[in-house]
Parts: C-alpha cells; structure tokens; sequence
C-alpha cells in the first residue's frame, strides 16, 4: 500500500501534469474502457442466458419461448433495474448520454465512481431480459466514468479532468463498433464540443487502445454483415435525398414519443419509482409476442434488413413497432442506450424505402440493402445532430468510399431537418428539460445558470475624502 501511495504521488507532482501525462492516462483509460466494454457484453449474454437459458439473438429460438415467459421476464428485469438505479445511482437510468454531458458542464466532468457498476447491472440486466435498447449509451457513461475516476484519483484540473471523460466515452463506442475514429468524433463532436489538439490527442489513443482490446477478444470485424453497396446509376443521387427528409421525420417522431412515454410514467405518481420499469417490462412482453425483431439491441434483425431478407411490410411495422418498444423501455426507467435502436429504425426506414423507390424505379436503384446501410447513418444523424459521427461510424462499418457520397447527403439533410422542427438532439432535450440549454455553447451555458449575487461582495475598500 505505501508503494502504492508513494507511486502516485510521484504521479501527481507537477512536473507530470503535462500533455505527456495526459497520453498516458489516457492509454489507461483506453484499455480500462476496452475491458469494460468486454465485460459488459459478456455480463449481458450471461444475463440473457439466465433469463432465457439461450445467449443467441432472439430470432433463432423465439418460437420455443412460452408467451407468458416472453411477458413475464421483462417486467422481472425491469423490476431488477428499477430497484438497482432507484437504491443504487439514479444517473444510471435511462440512456446515460446526458447524464455524461451535465457531467462535463456543471461538475467539471466529476461522475461518482459507483456508477460505472451500477450501470453494467442494470443495462445488462435490462437488455438480457428483452429491453428494446441498445449497449452503447451504457458504454459510453460505463467509459466516462471510469475516465473521470481515474481523473479524480490523480487530482487533475478542470480542463483535462473532462478530456478524461471525452477519453472513456471514445474507448467505450470504439470497442463496441470495432470503429476507432467514430468512437473519437463521438466523444469530440457530442461529449466535449472540442477539437482542439490537446482534447484530439488523448481521445485517439484511448479510442486507439480499447479497439486493441475489442479486436483480441472478438476479432476484426464489423458489428453487422454488410452487403457490397453499389450505386448503380447517377440518377440515385436525386434520390438520396429523400431518403435524408424521410430520416428526418422519422427521428422526430422517435424522439417526440420518446419523452411523451417518458411523461406518462413519471405522471404515475401512485406507483414507487423502481415499479415503472417492471410495468413498462410488462408491457413490453405483449410486443415481443408478435414482434420479437424488437428484442434487446436488435442486431439480428438489422443484418435481416441489410441483406434483403426482411419483407417490406414487415419492415414497415418495425419502424414504429420499435420506436414504441425503445420509448416504453427507457420511458419507464430502464436502462439502456438510444444508438443502437435508432440504427435498427433507420435500417427498416431505409429498406422499406429502398424497397419502394426499387418497385418505382427498377433499372436506376440499388437493393434496398443499400439504401438501409445508408438510412442507419442518416437516422443517428437526425436524433442525435451529430452528422460527422453517423458518417464516420457507418464509413467504417463498410470500409467502402463508394457509400460516402450518398451517406454524406443523407446525413446532413436529416440533420438539418431534424433540427430545423425541433430545437435539440434525442440527448439534448433531456438536459433542456432541465433547464440545462446547451444549444449556445457549454461556456455560454454555464454563465447563464450562475447568478451575480453569488460572485457580488459587499467588502469594498473606502477611501475617505
């Protein structure tokens, strides 16, 4: 133990409080949130093996499931989530992305340490036991608060303590997606708003580092089964951005239901807080009757979209079908992430419209596989207004320069859109029903919440006449 202590007090002296300590810190970090992302996986599979007594995605032994254990195991895990989050943390509940950002603009970045726990539990247990919600968000808040723990053991400032937080929150969607630079503009272009060299720095290398890890233990490969994508004529880039307006209004009517189911819950006053998840659970097992594509993060069902065998139709009820399983599950107290399920509703988003433009247009489009990959992107850039992040991250998952033309022009028409009808991201409003409006700045952000008379004194000096 004294060793232990004499070593980070060397650490801490200031001589190593230099951009050189940050890469450091940030490598550990990097390797820190790659294994957490390792184990959060693995506890979510184990979870759903114990609910399930299967760790496969739910499409492949769905029929042998009795009805009334498909309805009675989500309201068991949301009774589980909902007694963790309410005795354990309350910043673990719901999708964690803006609980991370009120972190960085009010505490300087600081998370209690016992989040990261409490959030591995709960999203895990959530997402085994059928939520419809995705492993990112968590990911990410599991990443940010291993970062700013780390920070707050080595007693770093303000500017950096929130670099450390940007480093957790890039190593966890980096080893999640496989994706390096996506995990780096997510926490640069949603986390930190910052670009600057001496945030870019640290952010790749953990983003760098925790893909290492992701790739020992999974391997090198994407998260879906991608199709060669073609663009078969130029006449597709007249079309492309129709399907950006489309993308466009489906994340409204995601995020608008979204806080709509979020208020019915909360307008429940008669059940305790740590019951709502149980409900919405229950509610939840009457939609994975019908529709188990819905299930968890709903992976399988996305790489059904992306290789044309999905029927149109069916394509067409998920997308709603799915937006009111994410709002239910996350309305009601669960945990779990928004990225994942807003790729599984662009992918049905852009299938069905590929489908439809292919049947108008047969000689001129590609397979709706195609225009799927690309409504993934365009759907994440209309929810979260972060359209260089949806590029980046679905560029990566294709390694295919074919696709960026049209996934550029699709992504920022969605984005422009979207926030053009509404003021603020799926992560944004949160906070912005918080009083806590981001949409200026943090820094302008900060000065409005801060009230003169606390900084005004009454100790003048006097000189007399």
């Amino acid at each position: 133990m004294d060793t232990y202590r004499r070593y980070f007090r060397v650490f801490k002296q200031p001589v190593m409080d230099t951009q050189l300590s940050m890469l450091l810190v940030a490598i550990i970090i990097g390797l820190l949130g790659g294994y957490g992302a390792v184990l959060f996986r693995f506890v979510i599979k184990l979870v759903q093996y114990l609910f399930y007594r299967n760790s496969a995605d739910i499409l492949t032994f769905a029929h042998s499931i009795s009805p009334y254990f498909l309805i009675g195991m989500p309201a068991l895990g949301g009774l589980i989530v909902g007694m963790s989050v309410h005795f354990g943390a309350r910043e673990a509940k719901g999708h964690g992305v803006p609980e991370v950002i009120e972190a960085i603009v009010l505490r300087d970045g600081h998370i209690r340490k016992r989040v990261a726990f409490v959030k591995i539990m709960a999203s895990a247990v959530c997402i085994g036991s059928g939520g419809s919600v995705g492993r990112e968000g968590p990911i990410v808040q599991i990443g940010s608060s291993i970062g700013s723990s780390v920070g707050q053991l080595l007693k770093f400032g303000r500017a950096r303590q929130k670099t450390l937080v940007g480093c957790g929150a890039a190593a966890g969607i980096a080893a999640t997606f496989n994706a390096p630079i996506a995990g780096v503009l997510f926490a640069l272009e949603i986390l930190l708003g910052d670009f600057g060299l001496s945030a870019f720095s640290p952010v790749v290398l953990s983003s760098v580092m925790a893909t290492t890890i992701s790739r020992h233990y999974f391997g090198n490969f994407p998260a879906f089964i991608i199709p060669a994508y073609e663009l078969r004529t130029l006449w597709e880039f007249l079309i492309y951005p129709f399907l950006g307006l489309t993308a466009g209004l489906v994340s409204l009517v995601f995020i608008t239901l979204l806080y709509k189911c979020e208020d019915i819950f909360d307008a429940v006053v008669r059940i305790p807080e740590y019951i709502k998840p149980a409900l919405g659970g229950l509610i939840l097992g009457l939609i994975l009757i019908r529709w188990p594509q819905v299930f968890g993060v709903g992976y399988g069902a996305i790489n059904l979209s992306l290789t044309n065998k999905i029927y149109p139709l069916l394509m067409l009820s998920l997308i709603g079908i799915k937006i009111l399983a994410t709002s239910i599950t996350i309305g009601s107290g669960g945990s779990g992430g928004i990225f994942a399920p807003s790729l599984f509703i662009g992918a049905m988003t852009g299938g069905f419209f590929g489908w439809c433009v292919g049947a108008l247009f047969p000689e001129l489009t590609a397979s709706p596989g195609a225009y799927a990959l690309v409504g993934m992107g365009a759907l994440v850039a209309g929810t979260t207004h972060a359209p260089i992040t949806a590029i980046l991250i679905i560029f990566e998952l294709t390694n295919d320069y074919k696709i960026i033309l049209p996934l550029m022009m699709s992504c920022i028409i969605s984005t422009l859109l979207a926030s053009y009808l509404k003021k603020g991201s799926i992560y944004t409003i949160k906070l912005m029903r918080r009083n806590l409006d981001i949409t200026g700045g943090f820094d302008q952000n900060i000065l409005r919440t801060l009230l003169v008379r606390e900084f005004m004194s009454r100790d003048t000096a006097i000189v007399s006449e």
